[in-house]
């Protein structure tokens, strides 16, 4: 694997990190956790006009194809930002659902409307359990004239209530743990029988619990095989992962950085507190965390690309980035000291989504599982 980036990833990086830092400051991000959507529609628009919500979409739907270490550049540094946006749920799982198992018409119709940010879509895979796979999908499709009745609930679901269409993943036949018997649904938000209920998080980000009651999907609606789709699913599962590490491993440079300026200029005891051991040895061990994820992260990114099987290292990849955030968070609010767990200073909006990036798709204890069963299998 080269780890050197291309002089195309290099422009990306660059010119989403200057966009970043004109388009959201940290100010912005706590305006989006008072509002409804939970992100910006005008930075949403912005960052459709850069062309970045048709990166992974081929070029056949107006995308520009690219692969999963595309996407953990970009994704870098919308963490470096804390960018509240459904760029994951709906660029990378559902429009990559739609690329990967979608017919030609499905994907020709609703690719091009994701890309100029005209279509939020909301992944609705997980369901009230640890598992992020089908061992935990229980919702059921069941079918009727003209098409599905779903009926079952899920969890943990971003910008539910911004999204125009759910991506809902459930059974048309077998059970859990089987990885048959898996479809993908394509409903509007609205429809009758949807019930959301906002759940309170400690990201103040927008995450639902949907409830599913004889939600009526016309046959036309259903993304993929009937029955298989699992085995499309679990690559596009772990490219989201695999972005969501990417994020959580900018925002734990960004939070690094800030506690190291921070090191140099507080002064105690007649010096700054930059000089003390105690404190180099916290920035040490973070910063080598980190570097060990993003290393982590970006061969992931790579095995997916090459499509070799990737598993154990999304596996890897998940469970070093979650805990360094969550590590990082940590230590930058308290070489601040008290003042960085005052909520007025930006060191808490990092603080608070340490926790949560660690906990979503997966927590660690459920990836480590995943490593686990990977290990063994040997």
């Amino acid at each position: 694997m080269d780890m050197e980036l291309s002089d195309a990833q290099q422009q990306l990086m660059l010119a989403a990190r200057r966009f970043m830092q004109t388009e959201c400051p940290s100010a912005l991000v706590r305006e989006c956790e008072t509002n409804d959507n939970g992100y910006s529609t005008e930075l949403w628009r912005k960052m459709a006009d850069l062309g970045w919500l048709a990166l992974p979409f081929p070029n056949s739907a107006g995308g520009f194809d690219m692969g999963a270490v595309d996407l953990v550049v970009l994704a870098k540094e919308l963490g470096r930002a804390l960018c509240p946006s459904p760029f994951i749920p709906t660029v990378v799982l559902s429009g990559g659902a739609i690329s990967s198992a979608g017919s030609d018409e499905q994907q020709r119709a609703l690719l091009p409307q994701i890309a100029s940010g005209q279509l939020v879509v909301a992944f609705a895979l997980q369901e009230p359990s640890r598992f992020f796979d089908p061992r935990g999908i229980h919702a059921r499709a069941t079918p009727v004239d003209g098409g599905y009745a779903l009926n079952g609930e899920k969890m943990f679901i971003e910008y539910a209530r911004a999204a125009h269409k759910l991506l809902v993943v459930a059974r048309t036949s077998g059970a859990a743990p089987s990885s048959d018997g898996i479809t993908m649904f394509l409903v509007d938000a609205d429809a009758p029988g949807i019930t959301l209920l906002k759940l309170n998080t400690m990201a103040r980000d927008k995450q639902y619990h949907i409830a599913l009651k004889d939600v009526f999907v016309p046959s036309e609606n259903v993304i993929g095989p009937v029955d298989s789709a699992w085995p499309l699913l679990e690559d596009v599962v772990f490219r989201g992962v695999v972005t969501l590490c990417a994020y959580a491993v900018g925002a734990s440079e960004q939070i690094h950085h800030m506690a190291t300026e921070f090191a140099k200029v507080r002064v105690q005891f007649g010096r700054p507190i930059g000089s003390f051991q105690a404190i180099q040895h916290y920035l040490a061990q973070s910063i080598t965390e980190i570097v060990g994820a993003e290393t982590t992260t970006f061969y992931a990114a790579w095995m997916l690309d090459e499509h070799e099987p990737a598993r154990a290292q999304v596996a890897k990849a998940k469970i070093l980035a979650g805990d360094t955030f969550k590590n990082a968070s940590s230590i930058g609010a308290q070489i601040h000291g008290g003042i960085g767990f005052n909520e007025d200073v930006d060191t808490t909006l990092f603080l608070r989504r340490g926790k949560q990036l660690q906990l979503s798709m997966g927590d660690s204890g459920y990836w480590e599982d995943v490593l686990a069963e990977e290990l063994l299998d040997k």
